[in-house]
């Protein structure tokens, strides 16, 4: 009995540690590896709730707008959550047909559209961020009659609806900046180590392999 008493109270303290060296071991990790895009991931694959582990500048973007801290940041912990959700787009025609994305061939297809709820901590903000991502913010290729590869990848949003555009990500970061509070988060992708990254980056990251100018990286909420 004393040693399972024994056993228990150090499994107390040493769960927390583990658990607290688990989630501050992704600000070890090589950011170029972190936020290498899975372009091959449908959005359906974002559907659920997640949670913000870090943050990130890019060097190239802190360096031109003067901005001290660059690479990984830490973030407090439940202090950004988002509930993605995708919706299947009929709009275009109002039937099982799906919308039509060649006019010139008259093809139609299944494609999807995303929406999200961003949440803060009561010590960030109280208002809640809804993002929108229609269907056609990918890259998709039309290969035939309801057929096609679509809202795959990296998503470029339509809408942010909140007071702070940039989520704010000073607040949660500590790093400050106008050049960020300035602007509007502005992509959304999967990587290929199953984060959900939703940043800001001043070249097409639909279309082009480019580093993040910042944003965030969340993990699924357990």
């Amino acid at each position: 009995m004393k040693k399972l008493i024994a056993l228990l109270l150090t499994l107390v303290l040493v769960l927390p540690c583990l658990a607290f060296a688990e989630e501050g071991s992704i600000l070890e990790v090589d950011p170029e590896e972190l936020l290498a895009f899975n372009r091959e991931a449908p959005v359906t694959d974002w559907e659920g709730n997640w949670v913000a582990v870090a943050a990130f500048i890019g060097e190239e973007y802190a360096d031109d707008n003067e901005i001290d801290v660059h690479g990984l940041i830490a973030v407090p912990e439940n202090a950004v959550m988002i509930a993605v959700e995708t919706i299947m787009d009929g709009s275009a025609t109002g039937s099982d047909a799906g919308v039509m994305v060649d006019q010139a061939a008259y093809l139609h297809a299944h494609v999807y559209d995303m929406s999200a709820v961003v949440t803060y901590a009561a010590d960030i903000a109280e208002e809640e961020a809804k993002l929108y991502l229609p269907w056609d913010g990918w890259n998709y290729t039309v290969r035939g009659e309801q057929d096609g590869d679509f809202n795959m990848g990296v998503g470029k949003l339509s809408k942010v609806s909140a007071d702070d555009q940039s989520l704010y990500f000073t607040k949660v970061t500590g790093v400050e900046s106008e050049e960020i509070d300035d602007e509007k988060m502005k992509y959304v992708g999967l990587t290929n180590s199953g984060y959900l990254v939703v940043c800001y980056c001043e070249e097409n990251l639909v279309k082009k392999e480019v580093e993040v100018s910042f944003g965030y990286i969340f993990k699924k909420a357990e």
